[in-house]
């Protein structure tokens, strides 16, 4: 079943904001008792914890005449938070995931410890034989 972009977009919106509103509370209480937070959950705060942004694109395509025109309006930095959205509602398909992937049998897979070459372990000095010192060079 197909869903309207637009409501992948609000459902990517409420995600967010529903995995967000927890630590951002939790943050404000803190400051709201004069406590002190760290350096990065203040930045945190400033950025990834404020949601303005995100809630703004969703307004923008709501208010549009329709999704594409609304899209279309968009500038690349909100075209990207749509694209964010979208993922985390759900909706599309990167890039990486339309990828065609190898099957297992022809990847050619080797443990790890089968890949490391065992590299020769020198005790005492020693003259290089003339294969050694080819091998350096090469």
């Amino acid at each position: 079943m197909l869903k309207d972009p637009l409501e992948i977009i609000k459902a990517g919106f409420s995600r967010l904001k529903s995995e967000v509103e927890p630590c951002k509370k939790d943050l404000l209480a803190r400051l709201s008792r004069k406590e002190k937070i760290l350096d990065a959950d203040e930045t945190w705060l400033d950025h990834d914890g404020n949601l303005v942004d995100e809630e703004g694109v969703v307004e923008l395509l709501e208010n549009a005449l329709n999704y594409e025109h609304g899209l279309a309006r968009l500038n690349s930095q909100q075209k990207g938070i749509a694209e964010k959205l979208r993922e985390l509602g759900g909706g599309s398909k990167t890039a990486v995931n339309l990828k065609r992937k190898r099957s297992p049998e022809n990847r050619n897979l080797k443990p790890y410890a089968e890949k490391k070459e065992k590299k020769t372990v020198f005790t005492k000095k020693e003259n290089a034989t003339l294969k050694q010192k080819i091998k350096i060079l090469d």
